[in-house]
């Protein structure tokens, strides 16, 4: 598959379409929701500066959940080869799940929000900080910290 551009007279813009394997071509017009999203992460991954910081938020959106890694890496890569720092929020087992497989410690490097009863406002704490969560993420995986919601007791 590559990306390709065509030139919409009636517009007078330019439109990005995918030229698949078998010879055809689909127009941004008829790409899903998830693949122009993922498109617009690439191009602002592969357009940072270095030093550049970016916020991107639910990265998972639209994504189907077997890509999850292929988007981690993505990630990781950019900020590693173009010096950039990433910011990127999820509500996504899938997206936590290939942090850790990519590395215990950048996992641990997670941050999680929440809120806790009788506490003003929102607490945020690094995953590594959490009491035994290395043991409990190593032992259940990460979508056992979602689905009982041990995140938001261990905070």
């Amino acid at each position: 598959e590559k990306l390709g551009f065509i030139f919409v007279k009636e517009l007078d813009e330019v439109m990005i379409q995918l030229q698949e394997e078998e010879g055809f071509s689909v127009s941004a017009r008829s790409l899903s929701d998830g693949t122009l999203r993922f498109l617009g992460l690439l191009t602002a991954l592969l357009t940072a500066r270095p030093g550049e910081i970016l916020l991107l938020e639910e990265v998972e959106t639209g994504l189907h959940p077997t890509r999850a890694g292929l988007l981690v890496e993505l990630l990781a890569t950019a900020a590693a080869d173009r010096g950039c720092q990433i910011f990127a929020t999820t509500h996504s087992p899938p997206v936590l799940q290939a942090l850790q497989n990519l590395s215990g410690a950048t996992l641990g490097e997670a941050i999680v929000f929440g809120r806790v009863p009788d506490v003003p406002g929102t607490l945020m704490r690094h995953l590594r900080d959490l009491p035994h969560f290395t043991e409990v993420a190593k032992r259940h995986g990460v979508d056992h910290l979602f689905t009982t919601q041990w995140l938001e007791h261990a905070l």
